[in-house]
């Protein structure tokens, strides 16, 4: 987020224009462009000329920032139907063989980069503080905590089914795992006790198929509420390709539900 902050930052120096911008880029690009009038203001003009020019020529860079955290099966995809030297001109950043830009490369890279956004660091284990946090989580932590949201989802579902939910519960747990039973054990304590939003709301998240996929496509619908649309193809590309697209579908599908039906995020976050 950060990245394209800057970039906007580089691209207007207008602060009435990006105040109008919402969300999490805007705050990113109201950030970049502060830091950016600090140095002015403090007479280090030179450094501010570098800042900017640095800021401009990552907007332009073929490569979109934090290509590496990508999971190379969404860039094997990307690939599949381009020539075959595009790998090399990616693995290269769109350069020729005399270190600088090879227009051809640079035309083959931004094409097979067009839809993998920019990414941070994945650089924490979880569970993440914020949604900029969830989007730093590496793979194997983000699926994890997906699960572990779906499966308190999933128990607060079956739990609404009173004495017949603990057969259900049993059932379930023989699918989707032990997980599941721990759950409905951490379920009626703070923080997450009604704090995990309505039990219909999280019966309607429950409907999928039960098999390996199903608490994390359930967790993903959870926190859908709490997420913009750069997150939630971040949060899809981290993951093997797969996984990601059923993540990111769940995602987008419940993404307009309103907030106050979803859990909050210090449930979302509780320490497992």
């Amino acid at each position: 987020m950060s990245a394209l902050g800057e970039a906007l930052a580089a691209a207007c120096d207008d602060p009435a224009v990006l105040a109008r911008l919402g969300g999490p880029l805007g705050a990113a690009a109201r950030s970049a462009h502060a830091r950016h009038a600090a140095l002015e203001r403090a007479g280090k003009l030179e450094e501010r000329r570098r800042l900017r020019a640095q800021w401009a020529a990552a907007a332009r860079a073929p490569v979109p920032p934090g290509l590496r955290g990508v999971h190379p099966s969404w860039i094997e995809a990307a690939l599949a139907d381009l020539p075959a030297r595009t790998r090399a001109d990616l693995a290269r950043g769109g350069l020729g063989d005399d270190g600088g830009f090879d227009p051809v490369a640079v035309w083959l890279v931004r094409w097979a980069c067009a839809e993998l956004p920019p990414l941070p660091a994945a650089d924490l284990a979880g569970p993440p503080a914020s949604l900029d946090e969830a989007v730093r989580l590496r793979a194997d932590d983000l699926a994890s905590w997906l699960a572990e949201v779906g499966a308190d989802q999933l128990a607060l579902a079956i739990g609404a089914a009173g004495a017949a939910g603990r057969e259900g519960l049993a059932a379930a747990a023989q699918i989707v795992g032990d997980r599941l039973l721990r759950a409905a054990a951490r379920i009626v304590a703070p923080p997450r006790a009604g704090a995990l939003g309505p039990a219909r709301a999280a019966i309607v998240r429950c409907r999928v198929a039960l098999d390996d996929r199903a608490l994390l496509v359930i967790g993903a619908r959870a926190i859908a509420p709490h997420t913009d649309a750069l997150a939630r193809r971040q949060l899809a590309v981290r993951l093997p390709r797969p996984l990601g697209l059923a993540v990111e579908v769940a995602l987008e599908a419940f993404a307009r539900v309103p907030v106050e039906q979803a859990p909050s995020w210090r449930a979302l976050v509780a320490v497992h």
